[in-house]
């Protein structure tokens, strides 16, 4: 698999495993959470997003030669849903989808159990914290690829 030395050499498994962990109270989340809050929160970093209302998530693109990253975001209910897929030469590589089921898929170990695998948020300060640290992670994937 093509990914899983860039996936490894950004750490991405503790990473994520770590916000997850951090961000787990699934009976206080932010139930409430707004297609307009998430908006104004999104704005606030340096990403030209697209919210797709037919599948409810936002899109970000990231256009680098032959090489295109994609990060969906389904912010709904205080629960952080988040879809990667990277293209190179039109063909999707794998893995690709939510990203929880990626440790998996790159025989890594990952404790989904222990962190719920997928954040949650009962703030609007709780969220931009997830936020920065999967826009982190993201960030870090692109580099790490595109200079391999």
């Amino acid at each position: 698999m093509k990914l899983k030395k860039t996936f490894e050499n950004i750490d991405f498994v503790n990473r994520y495993q770590n916000i997850c962990i951090k961000y787990n109270d699934f009976d206080n989340r932010m139930r409430n959470s707004t297609k307009q809050l998430c908006k104004q929160i999104l704005d606030e970093f340096d990403y030209n997003y697209k919210y797709i209302s037919n599948g409810s998530f936002y899109q970000i693109k990231h256009l680098k030669g032959e090489i295109l990253f994609q990060l969906h975001l389904v912010l709904k209910g205080g629960i952080i849903e988040t879809l990667l897929f990277i293209e190179e030469n039109e063909k999707t590589l794998e893995p690709q989808g939510r990203i929880d089921f990626f440790p998996e898929e790159l025989g890594i170990p990952f404790e989904r159990l222990k962190c719920g695998a997928l954040p949650k948020y009962k703030s609007d300060e709780e969220l931009k914290e997830i936020l920065n640290g999967l826009f982190s992670i993201y960030e870090d994937l692109k580099f790490e690829y595109i200079n391999q």
